[in-house]
């Protein structure tokens, strides 16, 4: 009796799911600037300035993902085959520029914009772009200051990144050091 429960509910709950993700995919394909063929999202995504958002094709964004916007710079262009988990916050402020096949990992931090050290100053806006390949380990905190992050760099879980990493690096630590490069052949592929 308790498995037929078990997998009762179960069934109920993918079937909330699912029904949750085809109408977000709905709602954001009617609202966003464009959004490529086969891009999904997950319930409980948020875009603000959404007419500033363009989306390739492929891409996917787990629940709790956040892009927030102010000014006139606010501006988020995201390739193909981008994946944007759990909780994930993109600030935009600065505009966000994400290459193909960019990997941002659970509650990962882009930050484009900066205040000095007075929070009622108006935002001093930091375009970033992130090129193809790179991914965004878990936690990870990518300041202002960092303008650049090369393709197929590979960015540490919890790593604080201050300043451009080059193509193919790794890094880690607080504040991000590089600790090693990735494979030529991984990079180009």
């Amino acid at each position: 009796m308790f498995k037929l429960w078990f997998w009762g509910l179960r069934g109920m709950a993918a079937l909330y799911r699912r029904t949750g993700m085809w109408i977000a995919t709905r709602l954001h394909r009617a609202s966003l600037a464009r959004v490529g063929p086969g891009t999904r999202f997950q319930a409980g995504v948020r875009f603000d300035c959404p007419q500033r958002v363009e989306i390739g094709a492929n891409c996917y964004f787990w629940q709790g993902v956040g892009a927030a916007a102010e000014g006139e710079h606010a501006s988020l262009k995201i390739g193909d085959r981008v994946q944007v988990n759990r909780f994930a916050l993109l600030d935009t402020v600065g505009g966000l520029m994400l290459g193909d096949d960019v990997m941002i990992s659970e509650f990962a931090i882009i930050s484009t914009h900066d205040h000095g050290h007075d929070p009622h100053s108006p935002p001093k806006p930091a375009p970033k772009t992130i090129g193809s390949g790179a991914w965004i380990g878990m936690r990870a905190v990518i300041l202002p200051s960092c303008r650049d992050i090369g393709a197929g760099a590979v960015i540490g879980a919890g790593a604080v990144v201050t300043r451009n990493v080059p193509a193919g690096a790794i890094v880690a630590g607080n504040p991000a050091r590089v600790i090693g490069h990735r494979d030529k052949r991984e990079v180009a592929a």
